[in-house]
């Protein structure tokens, strides 16, 4: 068979729907799916712009290169706005660039000389009922190294509620480097961004455009007609709707079925390429290999889809620090030494609102911990929760103790100590604001528990958006609040609405991080009004099943993990698969000491934990050589790398002999075992 040749120049085309038709006698993977929409296709050369770093090369992407700039902030192209989005600095210190990275060949281990930059072509599309209102954003990269003889996809829900290009750099980037299709859904999330105001929403390619005039074809749109928008901006002006938090669509629900349609989507897309080159035959389930990967709720997106999928369209899975929500099962347990937990874990709007809680207060306890010093009102939490009877401690130091205790009591893992001070402050009540809000399917206008989003001033009033911010929104929001100036607002501070992080609560008349917002989230996780309901009947509309049929799935999760913690997800999840699947289970659970959830090499994170994203890219080459080799994969396991050490922001750099390997047969001392709804994980 011939290799398809593409013609390397950056042109931009739109396919129209004659294009895209297909024989009704044709085979699945080459039928033109009814909810597929418009496609947008965009040829890169390698050079001045490409697939993977966006023609800045790995050295352009490392801790001290300068970010991508717009010729006009005002008028950014789709081109810029894509660049940016891609745009994510890896540090050295952890390893980027040197044991991993768009320039490191996954097989060897080496540099290559390409600096990263692969050519090849890249298709944008989305998926909806036809009505606009799901557009469930999808894009398909090819690169030329393409191998139609033997073809492979490797499929990416999107973490968070990022933009379609957030995981290229992290791990995406290495189904290109094995030759093969990635093709990445952002799971009804993504940066679709409306400000109210000026009334302008976000295209699929991030530029924006007036919200009444993009009709069907908007990334998102709030749904409020015209008499409503202004009646609310009347009351609230200068608010901002996310598509996160506000679709209505409880985008979690259909998780499952957006990892197979980008699948789908690929194998559509890919044989359309081969039979306008003339090269056939198609290719099918059958021919092609198929691995669904993610991290965070990507990771427990990648594993909605092996449940979800009953028709072979995934090979295999590969989940990093899974977000998952399992189904509620007695007969589970999990054992770490002396501690059983009984049950499958907890939900993602439970530890989250019991996170938002006590993280500000327990941050006070241990006395290195990373931007502690970012946390001023920690204090005035601590205080606020005594005098709620909360906590029952006298003094600061010991209400700081017990709020730190009353989270590992909850089930975070001990290793996480540490790590509550900048987890409180990197993502605070924004994100389960968002959950609940999305959970709950309420709209913009709802503003639960008094929140609301907006740009604010130094004094944290709410105030007009920048236009420069908002042209650029697309490129920089994590799918919602905080980014720049927009951040979450507390509409019910006594004198006022307020940024929430800085307002006053009603009910203890201090700047307590805004006590009463949190205490109403956690109303809706765990309570019986009409609104938490509402919420919790979202919430059991996606719990797992633990059934994978058989597929062949790694799981990697740092144990360290502080947002999204292994007690409550990764641990349960296996447990309740071995009790479902049982001896047919070819789940592998591969737990790793020493690292946590997020990226960050900052001083306090560099000398203590590894990067997780090393052992998850040592996990698609373990799924890729079990596929395709037959190679054996990793019985459950505890890794244990060292850390970098030295002093915090002094740290060396990270090592090849820093990572321990992710073996065959571990030890009896890492040993995690898993039997009839049983888990017992070595300490």
């Amino acid at each position: 068979m011939k290799r398809t040749i593409f013609r390397f120049l950056t042109t931009v085309a739109w396919l129209g729907a004659a294009s895209l038709g297909a024989h009704a006698d044709t085979p699945g993977e080459t039928r033109k799916p009814d909810w597929l929409q418009a496609v947008q296709r965009t040829v890169f050369d390698g050079q001045s712009d490409d697939l993977a770093t966006a023609g800045l090369g790995t050295a352009g992407l490392t801790e001290k290169a300068p970010a991508p700039t717009y010729a006009d902030t005002l008028r950014p192209k789709a081109a810029e706005l894509r660049r940016a989005a891609l745009f994510l600095r890896g540090s050295s210190g952890e390893g980027f660039g040197r044991l991993y990275g768009p320039n490191v060949d996954p097989r060897s281990g080496a540099a290559l000389p390409d600096d990263g930059k692969m050519a090849g072509t890249e298709y944008l599309a989305y998926a909806d009922d036809g009505e606009g209102r799901q557009n469930v954003a999808m894009l398909l990269q090819v690169p030329a190294s393409f191998r139609a003889e033997r073809p492979c996809i490797l499929a990416v829900p999107v973490n968070g509620s990022s933009s379609l290009y957030r995981d290229i750099v992290d791990f995406g980037y290495w189904g290109l480097r094995r030759d093969c299709a990635v093709v990445y859904t952002d799971k009804g999330l993504g940066n679709g961004v409306h400000d109210l105001e000026t009334d302008t929403v976000n295209r699929l390619d991030g530029t924006r455009t007036n919200a009444r005039e993009v009709g069907r074809e908007a990334h998102f749109k709030a749904s409020l007609d015209e008499s409503k928008r202004q009646e609310f901006l009347k009351s609230f002006p200068h608010r901002i709707a996310f598509k996160h938090a506000h679709s209505r669509q409880n985008p979690e629900a259909g998780w499952g079925r957006d990892v197979v349609r980008a699948i789908q989507f690929a194998f559509y897309q890919l044989n359309q390429d081969a039979r306008g080159s003339g090269d056939g035959p198609y290719l099918t389930r059958d021919n092609t290999l198929v691995i669904a990967t993610g991290s965070s709720n990507g990771g427990g997106a990648a594993l909605y889809g092996g449940e979800y999928d009953r028709e072979s369209w995934i090979d295999g899975v590969v989940a990093a620090e899974p977000q998952v929500q399992v189904q509620p099962n007695d007969a589970v347990m999990v054992e770490r030494g002396s501690t059983i937990r009984p049950g499958t874990g907890r939900t993602l709007l439970d530890y989250f609102t019991t996170a938002i809680l006590y993280q500000p207060c327990a941050a006070v306890a241990p006395p290195d911990a990373p931007r502690r010093e970012k946390l001023a009102f920690a204090e005035n939490r601590c205080r606020s929760l005594k005098e709620k009877g909360l906590l029952s401690a006298d003094t600061m130091e010991a209400q700081a103790k017990e709020a730190l205790a009353k989270l590992r009591d909850y089930g975070w893992e001990p290793e996480a100590d540490v790590l509550h001070a900048s987890h409180y402050d990197i993502a605070p009540d924004a994100t389960a604001a968002k959950y609940a809000s999305d959970h709950g399917r309420f709209g913009v206008e709802d503003r639960i528990c008094g929140l609301s989003y907006a740009a604010a001033d130094e004094d944290g009033r709410p105030m007009p958006i920048p236009a420069d911010v908002l042209a650029t929104i697309f490129a920089t929001a994590p799918g919602g609040a905080p980014v720049g100036p927009v951040d979450i607002i507390n509409d019910l501070d006594p004198a006022g609405p307020r940024r929430s992080a800085v307002s006053v609560s009603a009910s203890t008349g201090r700047q307590d991080y805004n006590l009463d917002g949190a205490l109403c989230l956690r109303e809706l996780a765990t309570g019986q009004s009409a609104d938490a309901q509402r919420v919790q009947a979202g919430n059991r509309e996606f719990l797992a099943s633990g059934d994978l049929h058989g597929k062949p799935t790694i799981i990697v999760h740092g144990r360290a993990d502080a947002r999204v913690p292994v007690g409550f997800t990764s641990r349960p999840y296996l447990a309740l698969n071995s009790l479902v699947e049982g001896d047919q289970s070819r789940l592998h659970y591969v737990e790793v000491a020493n690292a946590q959830h997020f990226g960050a090499s900052e001083p306090g994170y560099d000398n203590r934990f590894v990067r997780l994203t090393i052992y998850h890219l040592r996990a698609l080459e373990q799924m890729y050589a079990h596929l395709t080799q037959r190679a054996s994969l990793p019985d459950h396991q505890v890794v244990r790398p060292t850390p970098r050490g030295g002093e915090r922001g002094q740290a060396p750099a990270l090592e090849a002999r820093n990572i321990a390997p992710i073996v065959e047969r571990p030890s009896k001392a890492d040993q995690i075992r898993a039997e009839r709804g049983r888990v017992t994980v070595p300490d």
